[in-house]
């Protein structure tokens, strides 16, 4: 007897529950960071205690922003590839290019600037304790690495940690809603298919 074959279908289907989801738990967690875990930190927390804080947030995310945008961004691309209907193209291909706008504005706009900054505030609070982070070598960044430009060191220098914390906030709100956005446009897409 043959073992039944999988749905034509079924790569669509696994497409658009993940071409939803991805960017939806991102932009959840983006929300989350922004609005639920960085104010009391700012307001409750001591400079060297947010300092370690503010780290350890940042740099976990590394852990399950990839996979994400990563995961959405291919889903909605081959939603929009696979498509037949223009306007459904439209939609989906709109929805991949808000998710991966995510990884060129945080490489280029946020580790030079304000994650730059951070790092290197950081670096400066807790010197005393041991704490170091080399250079960044090469062209990719790294969240392990100092990226920052030298006026986001010297902008680091004349603030306090909850100024680049509070800045971070604002600044990371954008990206919630671009992918908040990205989720609207691929379910819109998916109930007319």
């Amino acid at each position: 007897m043959a073992s039944p074959s999988l749905p034509t279908d079924l790569p669509l289907r696994i497409a658009r529950v993940i071409g939803l989801t991805a960017p939806a738990i991102y932009s959840s967690l983006t929300f989350a960071y922004s609005y639920m875990v960085t104010p009391p930190l700012i307001t409750h927390a001591p400079e060297r205690l947010l300092a370690k804080q503010w780290l350890q947030a940042y740099q976990y995310a590394a852990t399950f922003v990839p996979p994400l945008i990563l995961s959405g961004t291919l889903s909605n691309a081959y939603l929009a590839y696979t498509t037949p209907s223009s306007k459904l193209r439209i939609l989906y291909a709109s929805a991949a290019v808000l998710v991966w706008s995510i990884i060129p504005v945080t490489l280029l706009g946020f580790e030079p600037y304000v994650n730059g900054a951070g790092k290197w505030k950081v670096q400066q609070l807790l010197k005393d304790e041991g704490y170091y982070m080399p250079e960044k070598q090469g062209v990719m960044p790294s969240v392990y690495v100092h990226t920052a430009k030298p006026e986001a060191r010297r902008w680091a220098e004349g603030v306090e940690m909850r100024d680049i914390a509070r800045l971070w906030a604002r600044l990371n709100a954008w990206r919630y809603r671009a992918t908040a956005l990205a989720v609207v446009l691929s379910g819109v897409g998916t109930c007319l298919w």
